[in-house]
């Protein structure tokens, strides 16, 4: 079936920039043009948008399905004030969940409540001791368990990153390097229609916010799950092996010789923590700490055999990199790699890149490094007048996220939100980049849709196909409700997605 639909139409495609018609043809493209070259063309079905505006599907580079599956059941923490409200705010949780099943606290950021702190495993016992209770920071990173989820996950006191106090006693919390390890025993509680159950919810929050391919960063069961099932799903799902363990041979021989997997799998690690934890690795101390570095989670010879392997098999790598001297170290493990065995579009990733010096991203372009980065990082932990950083880095700060300097060393860039570090929502991002604290470091309406769209596309090894509205591409787009290049900066976030089409079938509408 064949369908002619006439809108303002914004490819993505520099060489052909704007249209007026698009037509599809079952899952793609088969033209773009004027409405007079339209006209000419026979179809079965023709769909008008005089007052709207279409663009390409976002593409989200980096999310977290399973987190933010199972987060968007649980308690939200984001506006809580103090321990107090977090802990009531717990206990309403757990009123209406079942004993024995675990209630979760999402988007918390202690650095944001009175105490400063999270709560310990006897204050959170005291909203329940018959269901396991587990606290998350917004960025993923520390942790807090009440005793019944302790018990039952077995921490062993004596590892780095499980918090005792001068007895010798778990505390509950939980701090790198033992956070990624601390979510994979949680996901052993679940089972895989309740992890399907969460890769559901964030496809349909996917679906509404114009996003129509989704860069999963999970583990393998979440991977193979979500490949297994994906006639479930709206948005096209590129697979992301997250590891903390560059010694984990199995796991990378697992990815190998899976058939669906091996030929489309990132495998993803990393080289330090978060500014949140403390645990970001940095050249210079941290603020007020100034025996406190961070922490690099490998040592050059770790990531360098790890990097190698996947190189050998063709395999794109990605680590999360935030802190200068971790990024530092990924560079340099990356351009020995490299040298070793070259190839000239290989696409190896850094995450996140915030607090990059001015050599970093030099050597990041003469590389030719891709990197993975989340606009509303700004906004979420930087914050809008950097005081979300300033606590940790001070006025480095002010350093973090240089797009401007960036893009113009010719550095690939795809878009993401790190979901459900931040919210999905691709245009309030541009607003974000639009306006960000550093004024030297914002970029374009432009830069920042590519960012999203055909850039992203480009990190994945997807852009035969994905990113762009020109024939022969798949029929991903969106429908907006208002132009983004008509109207001022700050009304970028009232935008809103009025339908998703993926592979050419309608998959949301506004209602």
């Amino acid at each position: 079936m064949k369908k002619m639909i006439y809108a303002t139409i914004y490819t993505m495609d520099r060489d052909h920039p704007t249209a007026e018609a698009m037509g599809i043809e079952e899952d793609h493209i088969f033209f773009t043009g004027t409405r007079e070259e339209a006209r000419a063309i026979e179809v079965d079905e023709s769909l008008d948008y005089p007052d709207q505006v279409i663009l390409p599907g976002f593409i989200d580079t980096h999310v977290h399905v399973i987190p933010s599956g199972l987060f968007m059941t649980g308690a939200d923490l984001s506006q809580a004030e103090d321990l107090a409200e977090v802990l009531e705010r717990l206990r309403a949780k757990a009123a209406e969940t079942p004993e024995g099943k675990w209630v979760i606290g999402a988007f918390f950021q202690d650095k944001h409540i009175k105490e400063k702190r999270f709560p310990n495993r006897y204050e959170l016992d005291s909203v329940s001791t018959k269901h396991p209770i587990f606290i998350c920071h917004n960025d993923l990173h520390p942790f807090s368990f009440n005793s019944e989820a302790l018990a039952l996950l077995g921490f062993d006191p004596a590892l780095d990153g499980v918090c005792t106090d001068e007895n010798g006693e778990l505390t509950g919390c939980i701090v790198d390097p033992a956070c990624v390890d601390s979510l994979e025993r949680i996901y052993a509680f679940f089972s895989d229609e309740d992890l399907l159950k969460g890769c559901e919810a964030v496809d349909q929050m996917a679906a509404a916010s114009g996003v129509t391919t989704i860069f999963g960063k999970d583990s393998i069961r979440v991977l193979k799950l979500r490949e297994q099932n994906k006639e479930r799903f709206r948005a096209e799902f590129k697979p992301m092996w997250m590891t903390y363990n560059t010694k984990d041979w199995e796991g990378l021989r697992e990815i190998l010789e899976d058939e669906a997997l091996r030929e489309k799998t990132c495998i993803c690690t990393f080289a330090d923590g978060a500014f949140d934890g403390w645990s970001a690795s940095v050249i210079e101390p941290y603020e007020g700490r100034p025996t406190e570095f961070g922490m690099l989670l490998n040592t050059d010879e770790e990531l360098y055999e790890f990097a190698k392997a996947a190189r050998a098999h063709d395999l794109q790598f990605s680590t999360h990199a935030i802190g200068d001297h971790a990024i530092e170290q990924v560079i340099r493990v990356y351009e020995r790699v490299l040298k070793e065995n070259p190839k000239e579009d290989h696409r190896f990733r850094i995450e996140h890149f915030e607090l990059p010096t001015k050599q970093s991203v030099k050597k990041a372009a003469e590389l030719g490094i891709a990197l993975g980065m989340q606009p509303l990082l700004i906004e979420i932990c930087e914050g809008m007048d950097l005081s979300g950083y300033a606590c940790f880095i001070g006025d480095r700060a002010g350093k973090c996220s240089p797009y401007r300097s960036i893009l113009d060393a010719g550095i690939l860039v795809g878009g993401g939100t790190d979901f459900p570090v931040t919210p999905m929502r691709p245009l309030h991002g541009a607003r974000i980049c639009m306006t960000q604290p550093t004024a030297s470091e914002r970029i374009t309406l432009m830069e920042c849709l590519e960012m999203n769209t055909c850039n992203a596309a480009k990190l994945g090894f997807l852009e035969d196909r994905k990113g762009m509205l020109r024939p022969g591409m798949d029929a991903d787009f969106i429908v907006l409700d208002q132009n983004p290049f008509a109207v001022p900066v700050e009304a970028l976030s009232d935008i809103k997605v009025e339908q998703t089409y993926a592979r050419g079938k309608l998959v949301y509408a506004h209602a």
